[in-house]
């Protein structure tokens, strides 16, 4: 640790780094057992594997049911992750225009509380709704709205800790100029947001991707999410294609987080370019 942050520790910095080391070694181990096992030619998980081979992934790949399951998971997750980023970005935009410091607090506390909240207080809340609307039995709706509720926090921190690093200066700037608030929003306020609102839809769609307390109580009959038929596998039946689903829905995670990353740098990059065409011709005339 050569940075200002490492020097400062001094003396801390051996045990901190063991610390650091041993708590990585333990989300990342399990996770590599977990992966040999589903390359194992056997019939049961053991550990180490016995040989190596794909054919549970064809199994799941090739299985009706659990890409079923996955595709009901995919858009469920997806619709609920939109409903979520367009109230939390709402939310938090709004939020600045409130001008009470007081009210700023109750609603943002509004909006962090499903966080705290577990997820069977909304499941039986929910349930119960469903049990008087008649109209809502067999439907996904409640479904879809108690994942949005779940995911709506998490985007709701992130845009505002983003909104938190935009100029303020910038739309009163605007609104001098003759801007109205629509078009501050969408040429100020949006662009500056992007990157915190990508962030903030794909943790969302992670964290509703692999929810499964409110699959099991809202879900109409016959229809199984794929955490939800994950979990019914362990108890059924714990074999390989177990774990070679929960190798997939790993890997789909951590291809969704690698997204964030990559679009920021794409953006900046973008960014760069623009201003170095920009300069460029201030510079010729310089010289000239």
């Amino acid at each position: 640790m050569t940075t200002d942050l490492g020097r400062s520790l001094g003396w801390y910095r051996a045990p901190l780094t063991v610390v650091a080391i041993l708590a990585s070694l333990l989300l990342i181990v399990p996770f590599l057992i977990l992966v040999s096992t589903s390359w194992t030619s056997g019939s049961f998980i053991l550990f180490p594997p016995e040989g190596f081979s794909l054919k549970w992934y064809a199994d799941v790949l090739g299985d009706r049911r659990w890409m079923g399951s996955f595709v009901l998971s995919l858009w469920t997750a997806a619709l609920s992750t939109v409903i979520a980023t367009l109230l939390g970005v709402a939310g938090a935009i709004g939020l600045t225009r409130v001008r009470s410091r007081t009210a700023q607090r109750w609603i943002r506390t509004l909006f962090i509380v499903p966080i705290a909240l577990p997820p069977i207080a909304y499941a039986v809340g929910l349930w119960g709704i469903n049990r008087q609307l008649s109209f809502l039995g067999g439907t996904l709706v409640s479904l879809i709205i108690g994942h949005a509720l779940i995911a709506m926090p998490y985007v709701f921190v992130l845009v505002s800790g983003g909104l938190a690093r935009v100029d303020p200066a910038l739309r009163p700037a605007a609104s001098t100029l003759g801007a109205r608030w629509p078009l501050i929003l969408w040429k100020i306020e949006l662009p500056a947001l992007i990157p915190y609102i990508l962030t903030g839809l794909l943790f969302g769609f992670i964290v509703v991707f692999d929810e499964v307390v409110l699959a099991i109580f809202l879900l109409p009959p016959g229809m199984q999410t794929l955490p939800l038929r994950m979990l019914s596998a362990s108890q059924e039946a714990f074999s390989p294609q177990l774990t070679a689903a929960s190798t997939l829905v790993s890997l789909l995670a951590i291809a969704v987080l690698a997204v964030v990353p990559l679009l920021n740098a794409a953006r900046a990059r973008r960014g760069r370019s623009r201003l170095t065409r920009s300069d460029r011709p201030a510079l010729e005339g310089v010289v000239e």
